[in-house]
């Protein structure tokens, strides 16, 4: 499976309140740079929530419209940018598809603000 900087993967996520000793399957953005995605074990991921009280925040990109389709995810959704993840490979299990050229622009901009960088 060839796994790039945009692809929405599904994955085991480390749930934060049980000690990471539990996960859940979750849809993510793969963010960290493709030379890293090839050599490395690891991956940097945001995750993605249904939950889209939050959309406006300006570190959550809103996936909603014809972006549903592509990027495999079935119900309007929120890259949340400030929860950030490091994962191996062997947690994901599919390439469920890929977000747009925009809303890879959009989401370097909530990835900014989340990280204060200018």
């Amino acid at each position: 499976m060839k796994l790039s900087r945009g692809n929405i993967v599904l994955c085991k996520v480390p749930m934060p309140t049980s000690e990471l000793k539990e996960s859940k399957l979750r849809p993510c953005l793969i963010v960290s740079k493709d030379l890293n995605n090839k050599r490395l074990d690891d991956l940097i991921i945001a995750v993605c929530t249904s939950n889209i009280s939050r959309s406006q925040e300006p570190t959550q990109y809103l996936i909603e419209g014809d972006e549903i389709v592509e990027t495999g995810i079935k119900v309007p959704s929120v890259v949340k940018c400030k929860s950030l993840l490091t994962i191996n490979k062997s947690m994901i299990i599919k390439d469920i598809g890929i977000l747009s050229e925009n809303g890879i622009r959009k989401v370097n901009e909530c990835l900014k603000d989340a990280l204060e960088l200018k």
